[in-house]
């Protein structure tokens, strides 16, 4: 982590399904949760479907329900418990471009990284062990239950926001909240379709993101 440039504007960054794919987890979580309980012999191919279904703005528990899969109740209060274990968080990777992305636009800004985990230290040592905490001023994590939106507001309200990217409804909540602008990301847990509904452009890429290089110095 570095010290914020006060001559920069500052941007809040989402983690999960912003600049950290972790699709597999959900995946490999959800079907050792559903074999668990059921005893059934699930390979994690079968729920391939799992986030592209939620990416549409749908639940867990109406994906379980969809496929038929019984005690839908007890395998999400399962998945919630493990999803973020030490041995699914090995499976995550960063998206191709983050990287460079992040050199590009930790230059002309300071970077805030938010995001709402039960289990911060595991978040933090995350961050440190895919090597990119060096572009961040500062990782700040929050509860995920509630008003999730609310709660990265909360954590980063002392600091003027030009805007925020994220990858879902939550990090729409935040740009609200701190009254800057919001550019959704579509290649996470919210689909281009998802956010076309709700009268949004999104993006496939932080650096197609025009805006962030025509304010640069304004």
């Amino acid at each position: 982590m570095v010290e914020p440039n006060p001559e920069k504007k500052n941007i809040a960054l989402d983690w999960d399904g912003t600049l950290l794919d972790s699709r597999l987890r959900h995946i490999l979580v959800l079907t050792d949760c559903i074999n668990q309980i059921n005893g059934t012999l699930y390979a994690p191919e079968d729920f391939n479907d799992f986030v592209t279904y939620k990416s549409e703005g749908n639940t867990g528990l109406s994906y379980l329900k969809d496929k038929k899969i019984p005690n839908e109740v007890a395998i999400i209060s399962l998945w919630i418990k493990r999803i973020e274990y030490k041995k699914y968080l090995r499976s995550d990777r960063l998206y191709p471009n983050v990287l460079s992305d992040l050199k590009k636009i930790s230059d002309w800004y300071n970077l805030f990284l938010l995001t709402a985990r039960s289990n911060p230290s595991n978040a933090r040592r995350q961050l440190s062990e895919l090597g990119i905490g060096e572009f961040f001023r500062e990782m700040m994590v929050v509860k995920n239950t509630g008003d999730v939106g609310l709660n990265k507001y909360h954590a980063i309200r002392s600091i003027p926001l030009a805007f925020v990217i994220g990858d879902t409804e939550a990090d729409l909540t935040l740009a609200k909240y701190a009254q800057c602008e919001f550019f959704p990301l579509n290649y996470g847990f919210r689909s281009k379709q998802y956010w076309r509904k709700n009268g949004l452009k999104s993006y496939n890429n932080i650096c197609k993101i025009k805006k962030i290089f025509s304010i640069i110095k304004k």
